[in-house]
């Protein structure tokens, strides 16, 4: 079957609400909880796969705990610019790749990579529904597809479709393409003296970044033949954090768990979640 966009917003909504209680407990699960719960009702074929509404707060909890890896990501990206081109390109890569997976965790969206398979829940009657999604693609392209699919993101330059296999027609200007030409091509040569950047530094860096006006990088970007291309890179990292940032304020303001996390004692001094309204044209870092 199809992805349901109005049942994974009902979703997203009483997974946070679950976590919006006096009760519920504001840190986040041990790691691989959901994932092993996937696993197990994917591999239960002989009955309606339900996700218990004990675990259902996880898909909330999920999302935001991937959107922290985007913004940590995202923030080593930005500290390894000038020390090593290479992985600012990945890490900055996986920030927006993160973010793809924040949203769709929080939907109910996710796909098993033990089980190679796709599912959605679905709320019927009262339940957590785990029903199976028709793809076949693989990760990167499933969750970037996901997310554009959604009314509210399909319009939005910042989210498109990931191709990842170099025979797809579009193979020069995917955001995977460049992830895979950085991991796999031979002679990149792209190595300089280490340097490792202040904290001082970095946050000086994304504050330039959000300086750069919504939606002016040039689309198709980044490409392959522009590698590493880290500030485009950057720049769609940090407006797709934002992205995923403002989607959670404008559904979940008041949530106790999204205000709890929405900003990380770990980077409060370094980043701020928005781009500036009469930012600047990129590009802007050099």
């Amino acid at each position: 079957m199809a992805i349901d966009y109005s049942s994974a917003d009902q979703v997203l909504e009483l997974s946070f609400g679950k976590l919006d209680k006096p009760s519920a407990r504001m840190d986040f699960p041990k790691p691989g909880t959901l994932s092993k719960e996937f696993s197990a009702l994917i591999r239960d074929s002989t009955a309606t796969p339900i996700l218990s509404h004990r675990h259902s707060p996880m898909l909330a909890s999920a999302g935001v705990e991937m959107w922290h890896r985007a913004v940590h990501s995202l923030l080593w990206s930005v500290a390894l610019t000038e020390s090593s081109p290479l992985w600012a390109s990945v890490s900055g890569y996986y920030a927006s790749h993160f973010v793809m997976r924040a949203f769709a965790h929080s939907m109910g969206i996710f796909k098993s990579f033990t089980k190679k398979a796709t599912v959605q829940i679905l709320v019927q009657n009262g339940q957590f529904v785990c029903t199976r999604l028709s793809d076949s693609g693989g990760e990167h392209a499933f969750y970037w597809k996901a997310v554009k699919g959604h009314p509210k993101l399909s319009s939005n330059p910042l989210f498109r479709e990931n191709h990842e296999r170099e025979n797809n027609k579009q193979e020069d200007k995917s955001d995977a393409i460049h992830r895979n030409f950085a991991n796999y091509a031979d002679h990149l040569n792209s190595f300089q003296a280490l340097k490792f950047s202040t904290t001082q530094e970095v946050s000086e860096r994304v504050e330039k970044i959000s300086r750069i006006r919504l939606h002016s990088v040039t689309a198709p970007t980044p490409q392959r033949g522009n590698f590493p291309d880290i500030y485009n890179v950057q720049i769609l990292a940090f407006q797709r954090i934002v992205a995923f940032h403002d989607f959670l304020e404008d559904r979940v303001p008041k949530n106790r768990f999204w205000r709890a996390h929405r900003r990380p004692n770990w980077c409060k001094d370094i980043i701020s979640f928005q781009v500036e309204d009469q930012g600047l044209e990129q590009p802007l870092i050099s």
